[in-house]
């Protein structure tokens, strides 16, 4: 008998169909974050920072989360960095040969059209870079973690035996 291992992509399945089962409330709890982000002024401008955003939600597409998560993700990322524009020039290049790539102004594309300029550079340093960043920041996230059921490490709690066995109350008739 063949077993099915627990595959990345079987995993962000897993997680959508979770996501689709989360109430709206919440979801708007877990996920709402400050605005601060949108006032603040950084070191990328505006239409790179938009750009950004935007890739960061088609490569890792939840409706459960908000702008504002995948923008604080880069903005860590940046200030993680502070003193070092190697991140920054990442995105103002990954930005700029996304407008190449689309003829004009990226941003203001479809997302058929953006995801086709994406898979253009797909394999570009700069672009490498920033998609690992995004995956690493929104997954490693405790915002996430909270959203999906996972009550995050255990080892402060004496591991799973102590903490976590016997927890599961989102699966069906587990309760």
């Amino acid at each position: 008998m063949e077993q099915n291992p627990l595959t990345r992509r079987r995993f962000v399945v897993y997680l959508a169909a979770f996501s689709g089962l989360a109430g709206t409330a919440l979801q708007t709890e877990l996920f709402s974050s400050s605005r601060a982000w949108a006032e603040s002024t950084g070191p990328v401008d505006e239409p790179v920072r938009q750009s950004m955003v935007r890739m960061a939600r088609l490569l890792y597409p939840h409706d459960a989360l908000t702008d504002e998560v995948y923008a604080g993700v880069l903005d860590s990322v940046l200030s993680d960095a502070a003193g070092s524009t190697e991140f920054e020039r990442q995105l103002e290049s990954t930005a700029s040969a996304l407008d190449r790539q689309s003829g004009g102004s990226w941003h203001r594309k479809g997302a058929l059209e953006q995801i086709a300029a994406m898979r253009a550079i797909e394999a570009e340093p700069f672009f490498v870079a920033i998609q690992n960043q995004v995956c690493a920041g929104i997954y490693n996230g405790q915002a996430f973690w909270k959203h999906v059921g996972y009550p995050g490490p255990s080892k402060g709690f004496g591991g799973y035996l102590r903490r976590g066995a016997g927890e599961i109350d989102w699966l069906p008739g587990e309760k």
